[in-house]
């Protein structure tokens, strides 16, 4: 563990998560580090369980994309339809075993892989009802998944088609852009009829929010980068599979100066916060100060931390990262 290296970077959920509350990114990013050892401190273990915990729409999305990404992986090469009756019950039981997994608190001795609800941990509990209408969301996910066109696209071209599937490891995750890491991993990347143009491929569990084209921007760096594509030539899709609705982006080159922009300023306001450039350390965290905006704290994770729990839990429907 100890040629572990605790790398700068960037991705624009980094970023809004920095400006959204300096501590609570402090404790995702540097005070939750090495918590995963036994001999680490208490406060560390504690941020590294902490930030493990997500609440029952989260869970929903990372099991839409977690059954989703698998099939495509282990998918024919040849199309084929999709399997949308395998997907509804892999996804259901998955589901099923998550919520017993943070009511049983199986995540007190491995919280990476054991959901820890913010229901669960911080309110009253899941309760049935809650239950039945997260199943309920998750089904919906993947019946329009199936009913949409890149749905139906994922399945319905050659394997070879598809670039990148929920990239599992760091090099798909990333590319180094002007001597910085950025993190961008696109849910699904695949080519185009041209054989030369390439669809990013967004999923989104949630209802749907206005997007912002630097950050569609910052996907469209990191796979130019990546697959030596020229920006002009990548098309940027957002499929709200819950509603059945997909935004196409397709001029990506508009958002690349203010997506540049953003990345220097955050680069420099957090940098300047450490208090080794180099090694990427922050030995000083009242250089990463709590929010004054305490209606934050009701849906942070990390408000146990903070002391900040005297208001009422609201559990988040999105994670800043």
């Amino acid at each position: 563990m100890s040629d572990l290296k605790n790398e700068f970077a960037y991705s624009w959920s980094r970023s809004g998560a920095f400006y959204h509350c300096p501590r609570q990114f402090y404790w995702q990013h540097y005070g939750s580090w090495l918590g995963w050892e036994d001999e680490a401190p208490k406060e560390a273990r504690l941020a590294y369980r902490l930030k493990h915990i997500k609440s029952l729409a989260m869970l929903i999305g990372e099991i839409f994309h977690d059954v989703i990404g698998k099939e495509l992986r282990e998918r024919p090469e040849r199309p084929c339809g999709v399997p949308l009756e395998k997907l509804q019950n892999l996804a259901e039981q998955q589901l099923q075993d998550q919520l017993v997994a943070s009511r049983e608190k199986r995540w007190r001795s491995n919280p990476k892989y054991n959901a820890n609800l913010f229901e669960d941990y911080y309110g009253g509990g899941l309760t049935a009802r809650e239950a039945r209408e997260g199943l309920d969301a998750l089904h919906k996910c993947l019946d329009g998944f199936a009913a949409i066109g890149f749905g139906k696209r994922a399945f319905g071209v050659a394997r070879s088609k598809l670039r990148i599937v929920d990239p599992q490891n760091f090099d798909q995750k990333r590319a180094l852009i002007d001597g910085l890491v950025v993190y961008a991993p696109p849910d699904l990347l695949v080519e185009g009829k041209d054989g030369v143009s390439l669809h990013i491929v967004d999923w989104k569990t949630g209802r749907k929010r206005e997007a912002s084209l630097p950050q569609l921007a910052v996907y469209g760096l990191v796979v130019s980068e990546q697959h030596q594509v020229p920006i002009d030539k990548l098309t940027a899709h957002l499929v709200y599979v819950g509603q059945g609705v997909c935004e196409d982006y397709p001029h990506l080159a508009a958002g690349i100066e203010e997506a540049k922009r953003n990345i220097g300023t955050f680069v420099h306001d957090v940098q300047d916060r450490l208090t080794d450039v180099a090694l990427n350390l922050a030995g000083d965290i009242d250089q990463f100060p709590m929010t004054k905006d305490l209606w934050k704290c009701r849906s942070c994770k990390f408000r146990e931390l903070c002391g900040r729990t005297v208001e009422p839990a609201l559990a988040p429907d999105e994670d800043l990262d």
